[in-house]
């Protein structure tokens, strides 16, 4: 008899720094290959056992095996450190799964670092937590979205473009969405009239709207995993994938080679980072076009494709606009890189407060400390965040959770504080050891005390 689908394998057959699930089914064959992030085997019942690395963005090769050599003394103490607690709770093994498929670029930071806080402290997590990631994320529990009002928001962001295309003045389209009103005006002001608005104009407008269609239409948002959930029953979202961003023969790619050919542009290539780059240098001597470009690419590769739980999410959608208008995908009203600064601060804070919880530093004094050194930015808010959720209580298992935390938080690729693919922020970690201020000072005195 199969077992129950993403029922936790027993703790004795997982390895520190894994872990895994049964998928409901069964083989009568020997099975170990890769689902590119997991790995698949089978048991010597047959069942089928999906299993996952604790550090994250780390995936198995062809062949479903790990390059644990790949590993370096911090992922081995974090694995020394389970090894020692002893057999773990359900709950306990949730809520690590849990820690490590926080992504730091998803749109609910930093509502998502705080619940794991407290469920730190708790010992697990609440029945209905937050999704905060893409990858195994809320097995175990039943995920709700940090972003409420989300499709809504796409939906009418949807109906204002089509309102302007179909000739209705602002005035009427500020009356139906006037929550949307700033959203509105800036809209109408970039595009201008739409009798104005040239071919290619109008086909880029139609990326655009196609984009948003993965959301309207099938009522998906990648915030909520209620509506993945409905929207996988009624509609094949790989064959989405396909027609709008992937397939040869697909709406969108067919779209992008029209609007390329149409404005004497290289092919878009927003997926190969070095087509693009040789793209934009051939357009080097004629501005317009690399702007041009830029926006073309930016827009056929959608929100990461249709990753609307980014945090970029409507920011893209109206440097899209803003570029079909007036030529230039940068709007200069906006605030550059505010949110990588925000991002950057608040992760700096909560990795130098669970550094300096698990060194037991007393909030007190710490706080003090840091007020006598300029970083740029006052860290206290996250800080404060860690020691009232974390408390004054220090067990193997928390010191142990809040350690797994604290390597999520600097080293996830997709966007933590060293996140060598995204969103790196050396600038904060040099400042900050310039000045004496580090967020790593607990591992180093545990690794040079072990060495």
């Amino acid at each position: 008899m199969a077992k129950k689908k993403d029922e936790l394998i027993p703790y004795d057959q997982v390895s520190p720094g894994y872990e895994a699930v049964y998928t409901g089914e069964t083989s009568s064959k020997t099975v170990r290959e890769s689902e590119m992030v997991s790995t698949l085997y089978s048991d010597e019942d047959g069942n089928l056992i999906s299993q996952w690395s604790m550090i994250p963005w780390t995936f198995p090769d062809e062949e479903g095996r790990w390059n644990e050599d790949a590993w370096d003394d911090t992922v081995v103490h974090l694995n020394v450190m389970q090894a020692e607690l002893g057999p773990l709770s359900d709950g306990i093994r949730l809520l690590r799964c849990h820690i490590s498929g926080l992504v730091p670029c998803d749109s609910g930071l930093p509502a998502t670092i705080d619940e794991l806080l407290f469920a730190i402290a708790r010992g697990g997590l609440e029945s209905s937590s937050f999704k905060n990631g893409c990858l195994c994320s809320g097995l175990g529990i039943q995920p709700k979205t940090s972003q409420p009002g989300q499709l809504e928001s796409l939906r009418t962001i949807h109906a204002v473009i089509n309102a302007y295309l179909s000739g209705e003045p602002s005035k009427g389209v500020l009356k139906a969405y006037p929550k949307a009103a700033g959203f509105v005006v800036r809209t109408y002001e970039w595009l201008g009239a739409v009798a104005d608005l040239n071919t290619l104009q109008r086909k880029m407008l139609d990326r655009v709207l196609l984009n948003l269609s993965v959301f309207t239409e099938f009522g998906y948002t990648g915030t909520d995993p209620q509506s993945l959930l409905e929207a996988s029953t009624n509609q094949d979202l790989e064959a989405m994938g396909q027609d709008v961003f992937y397939g040869k023969n697909g709406r969108g790619p067919r779209l992008d080679a029209e609007i390329s050919e149409l404005a004497e542009l290289p092919t878009l290539r927003p997926w190969d980072p070095t087509a693009y780059r040789e793209a934009l240098d051939e357009l080097v001597e004629d501005e317009g076009k690399q702007e041009l470009y830029k926006t073309c690419c930016h827009i056929a590769s959608g929100i990461h494709t249709a990753s609307d739980c980014h945090h970029n999410t409507f920011r893209y959608i109206e440097s899209w606009i803003h570029g079909i208008g007036t030529g230039r995908l940068e709007i200069p009203t906006r605030n550059t890189h505010s949110e990588k600064k925000r991002l950057g601060q608040l992760l700096f804070g909560y990795a130098l407060g669970l550094d300096k919880w698990l060194l037991r530093v007393p909030l007190q004094f710490l706080l003090l400390d840091l007020g006598h050194i300029d970083l740029g930015f006052d860290p206290r808010n996250s800080i404060v965040r860690v020691y009232a959720c974390l408390g004054e209580e220090h067990t193997p298992v928390k010191e142990w959770l809040a350690a797994c935390l604290w390597y999520t938080l600097i080293y996830n690729q997709q966007g933590g504080l060293i996140g060598s693919w995204t969103s790196s922020h050396t600038n904060l970690i040099q400042r900050g050891e310039e000045l004496g201020v580090t967020a790593h000072e607990w591992i180093d005195f545990v690794l040079q005390k072990e060495g």
